[in-house]
């Protein structure tokens, strides 16, 4: 008859292989930097947490990129508004122009170089009959 054993659950095994994990990425720090030189043997705290450290970081520095970008993109739209009022006003002086130059006694002095006039007898009205055509 077989002997009765206790049954390891998955959940524990599971969280073994995570402690392993955890201690490899410290294990590896330790021996290529030398942690334990700098915290001393008896302070493992950073060592231990080193994984949720680095995370930190990367979000700090993840953080600072994404403001520092969208400043410059604050800048950029400024500069866009500033050019668009420009080009407003540029538009608006040139259509007023426009509208200046296209009135009657402005078109008539400058034809008056070329000795142009206006008309003083109203045009004539041609009539032609349809039986004529």
């Amino acid at each position: 008859m077989a002997k009765n054993t206790f049954r390891e659950s998955p959940r524990a095994t599971q969280q073994q292989k995570k402690q392993r994990r955890k201690l490899k990425l410290a294990t590896w720090l330790n021996d290529f930097i030398g942690l334990d030189r700098l915290f001393g043997e008896d302070n493992a705290w950073p060592i231990h947490h080193i994984d949720r450290i680095l995370w930190v970081t990367f979000l700090l520095i993840l953080y600072i990129g994404l403001n520092h970008n969208a400043e410059r993109l604050v800048r950029r739209i400024q500069r866009t508004k500033i050019q668009v009022d420009e080009l407003r006003s540029q538009y608006t002086v040139l259509q007023a122009d426009l509208d200046k130059s296209g009135k009657q006694s402005e078109i008539s002095k400058r034809v008056a170089a070329l000795n142009l006039s206006d008309s003083q007898t109203p045009p004539h009205k041609i009539v032609v009959k349809s039986n004529e055509h």
